[in-house]
């Protein structure tokens, strides 16, 4: 016999032994159990009304100033008609605010600047608010599988009917946004140059940092569905739990209120009035968190931001831990002796 041929026989039974004894001692075999449960909930109206996310990171890649930081968010439903939003966020220093650190590091003009800040405000109304059949995929965990023993397996699944709520709203909202600015970089992205009350440009050899702040508003359309769902399997399994509020949504940014400042230089004062600004953006993006007491959440979104021309292109994500909810109700069930 050749080696080749002894070697492929040998390889070819140890993987059959090896799928035997497995499929003999493995409690994860899906061709060995049936998955029976008990349903303890249902309800995807049953939800908290108030959650409040501290969110310890935040990251931002936008055109005209990256950051990163850490933020504040919390949202309100009220009475399955509206939910109200409001989000604030900042950079954990200037080393995290780009822009405004090379400006403390390079600039040479009088113009302080100041650190990155956001804060937008966000009302929905429930257009249409649905529950429907729906199916959800369970992951089968078992205690017995703990460690690199649960890493070494391939997990199983089950698919159970239950209930889903869709919410599909229209929105309304306001944001604010200030941000440190690079204007010998804007500049040379838009062609163009600053110039003093007789015409005379910005010296080409300075740094020119300024800042900029914008006020608008948010029109948009979201998309909410919601699950609040626990059954107890019957077997070595725990409890099957899945409560995501996941929302997709998109918005039309107006920002008619965007200003720049001046650059002051010695004793001459350059206008900013040659940058061009941008009023319109746009945006889409996710929000996910799960209907607990305590819990945690994510979002991200992409888009184009009002400010300055061919500077408004940002992508962001931000992660909430811990977040906190409740039902803000104080009832107790009572019995007659």
């Amino acid at each position: 016999m050749k080696a080749t041929d002894f070697l492929v026989l040998s390889l070819t039974g140890m993987i059959i032994s090896h799928t035997e004894a497995f499929c003999q001692t493995s409690d994860l075999n899906p061709t060995a159990k049936t998955v029976t449960y008990e349903e303890l909930y249902d309800n995807p109206y049953d939800i908290s009304k108030l959650f409040v996310h501290l969110q310890p990171i935040y990251g931002e890649m936008f055109a005209t100033n990256p950051t990163a930081g850490f933020g504040l968010e919390a949202q309100y439903y009220l009475r399955n008609l509206f939910d109200f939003k409001g989000h604030v966020r900042v950079p954990y220093g200037s080393r995290t605010d780009i822009v405004r650190n090379a400006a403390e590091k390079n600039s040479t003009v009088r113009n302080d600047p100041r650190g990155f800040f956001y804060a937008e405000i966000i009302a929905s109304y429930h257009i249409r608010d649905s529950e429907q059949d729906s199916e959800t995929k369970f992951i089968l965990y078992s205690s017995r599988y703990k460690g690199e023993k649960w890493a070494a397996i391939v997990p199983l699944y089950t698919k159970i009917p239950t209930k889903v709520r869709k919410i599909y709203s229209a929105r309304l909202g306001g944001l604010s946004y200030n941000t440190c600015v690079d204007y010998n970089r804007i500049m040379s992205l838009q062609g163009t140059t600053i110039t003093d009350a007789a015409g005379n440009p910005v010296p080409e050899n300075e740094s020119v940092y300024g800042n900029m702040q914008a006020q608008g508003v948010y029109v948009g359309a979201s998309l909410a569905t919601i699950k609040n769902v626990a059954v107890q399997p019957d077997i070595i399994y725990g409890t099957l739990v899945s409560d995501l509020i996941f929302t997709t949504f998109v918005d039309l940014i107006i920002a008619p209120a965007v200003r720049i400042d001046d650059i002051y230089l010695n004793d001459q004062v350059f206008l900013s009035d040659a940058i061009k600004k941008s009023m319109f953006g746009l945006r889409a993006g996710i929000d996910g968190k799960f209907n607990r007491q305590v819990g945690w959440a994510y979002s991200a979104e992409i888009g184009y931001r009002p400010g300055l021309q061919n500077s408004g292109f940002y992508i962001s994500g931000r992660i909430s831990f811990p977040v906190f909810s409740t039902s803000l109700q104080q009832r107790v069930e009572s019995f007659g002796k």
